[in-house]
Parts: structure tokens; sequence; C-alpha cells
């Protein structure tokens, strides 16, 4: 009888040090995946972050004219078309420095999505510089529209993450 009992505790023992190990291994997988998620949170946060401190130097002028359009007295004759000129070759540079942003491969699955959001802001300023260059008034609706999408898209990507979302406008108009 002790033989039994002894062979029952043993296959007790056994069996608790088997489940325990298959939960180690999951704790490691989780812990692994937390760290992953962590890390692409990161890539994410520093990419939205060079992003937009990379479009702040490159869209001053267009901020510029943006503002002076908004004001109670926009300028007019010669002072318009300098401040568009340079509005146009801003939208342009701001574009440019979209396009040449390199997106991290440690964001996976988020990676496409952020290419869209990319190649959207990326329009965005575009269409602001072909509206610029055209003769007459500029009409940027379209263009405003295009970087509300970008934004939205933004906000959407960094939920996703567990990240909070910002204002891209406010980040880059402000």
């Amino acid at each position: 009888m002790k033989k039994v009992w002894l062979l029952g505790l043993g296959l007790s023992l056994a069996l608790a040090g088997c489940s325990d190990s298959g939960s180690d291994k999951e704790n490691k997988e989780e812990a692994a995946s937390a760290d992953e998620n962590k890390d692409m949170a990161g890539d994410l946060m520093d990419f939205y972050l060079n992003l937009t401190t990379t479009v702040n130097g490159a869209d001053i002028d267009l901020n510029g004219y943006e503002e002076a359009m908004a004001g109670e007295e926009p300028p007019t004759g010669e002072e318009l078309a300098e401040l568009k000129t340079s509005a146009a070759a801003s939208a342009k540079a701001s574009a440019e420095a979209v396009e040449g942003m390199e997106i991290p491969e440690s964001l996976g699955d988020q990676k496409e999505a952020m290419e869209s959001f990319q190649s959207t802001l990326a329009e965005s300023y575009n269409m602001k510089a072909d509206a610029l260059a055209k003769e007459g008034e500029a009409d940027l609706t379209a263009a405003d529209e295009k970087l509300n999408d970008a934004e939205n898209q933004i906000k959407e990507i960094l939920d996703e993450a567990g990240l909070v979302s910002s204002s891209l406008i406010s980040d880059l108009n402000g």
C-alpha cells in the first residue's frame, strides 16, 4: 500500500512539475510578446516624433503663409506673391521630407498602415504646393481635407498600438 501511495505521490509531483513548466513557457512567450509590442510602440512613437520635427523644419514658410492669410488683413500684391512662392517651395520640401522618412521594419503589421499614412501626408503637401503655384488665390481646401485624412490614419495607428493619439495638425502647425 505504501508503494502505491508513494507512486501516486510521485506521479502527482511529476504532473505538477510538467504543468508548471508549460506555464513558465507561456509566461516567457507573453513577456516576449509584451516586449515586442513595447519596442514596436517605441519605434512608432520615435518615427512620429521624427516626422513632425522634420516637417516642422521644412514647412515654416507654408505655415507663415497660412497664418498671414487667416489674419485680419491678408497680404496683397507683391507681398502675397512672395509669400505664395515661398509657401509653395516650403510645401514641396515638406512633401519630400515626408517621402524621405524611413519607416522602421520593426513596425511589423503597422508598417503597411504607416506607408499609407506617409503617402497621404505627402500627397497633402504636394496638393498645397500645386495650389500655391497656380495664379490667383490659392484654394487649399482639398489639401486640408487630405491632411485631415492623414491625421485620422495616424490616430488609428497610434490607438491600435496602445499609444495616446495626438493631433497631427496641431503638431505640424503648432
